[in-house]
């Protein structure tokens, strides 16, 4: 509604209360419209006939108390909600104004005479209660619109990485599964998990830069080969460094082959210097890789990779994450499928 034509509803079953209320607000505020009703019920009715700017509500009525309205959000509707009571009932006040009440007033001749005041200011306060929710709104949107943005962009490099080596595919699935679960088990926040995700599936991307000949090769690799391989940790993060994210995805992936005691590669991290989101993709990385058939091996095993990573539990692999890694496998029958 327009500042100068402002609609109060109260509500009240006190005749000489409503009187005093409306006479308070018709002498201070120009152009208002006060109604009055006596019940919840009436006032249900009225708000849904003329939605009014603000409300005035007894905290005891004839069918009911104040707080059904506002633990009801349909009913609270896009208006402020004040409560008035009577002496001795503050505390109950108070519990209202937890519950969705703007403010309340201790009935009395001076509470009245100060009204409009008080409602001017209740009203100031919704409006910018209001504008700091549609803020909030439209960044949310904007997040998840990002969010959706960041998934296509991971998914057409998944598809990259499949036409150009399926086995580097299928290992990215499958570590990620593994490393979601570990995570589930930590106890990690739902969006440190749906970054590692992301991270996940794309983790080895930098590959796609490598010659097929190499990533394929069915025999051992040379040192020079290998040193080409380790490349791709760089390769993903120059590929990954300007995706607008709210995760870190090109750290953790610059990250995931670095070693708690510094001996990993390419920075030679160690320990804190180490992201959780890559502790956890280095063990779950190591397990599936030597679990599974690579191109110039036949896969060592399960029990092979949960051995490597029980004997340097604390030296080369996060111990809380190799902990709950072992347990998941042994204790929970995880499989890759």
């Amino acid at each position: 509604m327009k500042e100068n034509h402002v609609c109060i509803l109260i509500v009240e079953d006190e005749p000489a209360h409503v009187e005093a209320i409306q006479r308070a607000l018709k002498a201070a505020i120009a152009g208002v419209d006060v109604q009055a009703v006596e019940t919840l019920q009436a006032y249900r009715e009225a708000v849904v006939a003329q939605p009014p700017d603000m409300v005035l509500m007894d905290l005891n009525l004839p069918d009911g108390l104040a707080m059904e309205v506002l633990t009801s959000l349909p009913e609270a509707g896009p208006f402020p909600i004040m409560i008035m009571t009577s002496y001795g009932n503050e505390q109950r006040a108070v519990e209202a104004m937890k519950a969705g009440a703007m403010d309340y007033i201790v009935k009395s001749p001076e509470a009245f005479a100060a009204l409009p005041r008080t409602v001017e200011r209740a009203r100031r306060e919704w409006r910018l209660l209001q504008e700091r929710k549609r803020a909030g709104e439209q960044l949310q949107a904007s997040v998840q619109q990002l969010r959706r943005a960041i998934e296509t962009t991971i998914q057409v490099l998944v598809m990259a990485v499949e036409v150009k080596d399926p086995y580097t595919a299928g290992h990215q699935r499958r570590m990620t599964n593994l490393a979601r679960t570990i995570a589930t088990e930590m106890g990690l926040p739902a969006e440190k998990i749906e970054g590692l995700r992301m991270a996940g599936v794309i983790h080895d991307i930098g590959k796609i830069t490598l010659p097929t000949e190499i990533l394929s090769k069915p025999t051992q690799l040379s040192d020079i080969e290998c040193s080409l391989i380790r490349e791709h940790v760089r390769l993903g993060y120059d590929i990954l460094k300007d995706v607008k994210s709210s995760w870190p995805l090109a750290e953790i992936v610059y990250q995931h082959h670095e070693r708690m005691d510094g001996s990993g590669y390419p920075r030679h991290l160690n320990g804190d210097e180490i992201l959780m989101e890559a502790r956890i993709l280095a063990v779950a990385d190591v397990v599936e890789a030597m679990a599974s058939y690579r191109p110039y091996r036949p896969a060592l095993g399960l029990d092979a990779a949960l051995a490597e990573i029980e004997k340097n539990r604390g030296v080369l692999y996060d111990s809380a994450v190799v902990d709950i890694c072992l347990r998941i496998f042994r204790d929970k029958g995880f499989q890759f499928g």
